[in-house]
């Protein structure tokens, strides 16, 4: 924690959060990332990318990914020019050049990229993890999954028809991100509007917030939007969701 690299135990030595050049990077950043992105969560990536950077121990913060920052640049704005290399290299380094590719060879690459994933890995902590003689030796498989080609297959909108089935490729979480756009495209007649608690309402309706999900609350126009400070939550922002 902050308060840990400030004490005397620490030496005058930072220790990053989430730090990407270690296991680290596969264990937490980039999972956190791929299913906030494929979940529906893409709203919270700057709160994720705030934890990674930890500007705290430098100003400029962690040295960047390549592809963790091309999978966020969508949501969090003001990160500059991506870099052409990713901290841990293989097999995620791949990836970097489909965002680069014409679209119509973006499915061969990905399609190559799943056919490589397993044995590119095999520094990576996943790697071999299937046999397990002892339970109890606290190794936890749940197969083998690159949900960071699901995340670029889902943020490209590429055309996954050659490479669905492919063994290590997590289809049914693509289709479910997939889906969740198809529904909120169709909301057609509902405007999207988004404010920061605190500020007034815009739009007399209802209104709903990732710090309080399933509810919906009703504000008339003008009124100030509550900022949940009870919560724990950090910034919160309301998302206007019709009059009904």
């Amino acid at each position: 924690s902050h308060l840990y690299n400030l004490s005397p135990d620490a030496g005058g030595r930072y220790v990053w959060h989430i730090s990407l050049g270690t296991e680290d990077y596969w264990y937490i950043a980039l999972r956190l990332i791929c299913f906030g992105l494929l979940t529906g969560y893409a709203d919270q990536m700057s709160r994720i990318m705030t934890i990674i950077d930890y500007v705290e121990a430098t100003p400029e913060g962690q040295e960047k990914d390549g592809l963790i920052e091309r999978l966020i640049a969508p949501f969090v704005t003001d990160r500059g020019i991506p870099p052409n290399d990713a901290r841990r290299h293989l097999p995620y380094r791949k990836l970097i050049k489909v965002f680069d590719a014409d679209a119509e060879k973006r499915p061969a690459m990905m399609l190559q990229y799943l056919e490589d994933w397993y044995e590119a890995s095999r520094r990576e902590p996943y790697h071999d993890q299937h046999p397990q003689p002892d339970i109890r030796s606290g190794i936890s498989y749940f197969g083998y999954w690159s949900w960071e080609a699901a995340a670029v297959t889902w943020l490209l909108d590429i055309d996954d028809s050659t490479y669905r089935e492919h063994q290590f490729y997590p289809k049914d979480l693509v289709d479910f991100a997939r889906s969740q756009a198809e529904s909120v495209s169709a909301e057609t007649t509902i405007e999207k509007i988004k404010i920061k608690g605190g500020e007034q309402s815009t739009k007399t309706g209802f209104w709903t917030t990732p710090a309080q999900p399933n509810q919906r609350q009703h504000f008339s126009k003008g009124e100030i939007l509550p900022t949940l400070s009870e919560q724990d939550w950090g910034e919160v922002y309301w998302y206007y969701d019709g009059e009904e």
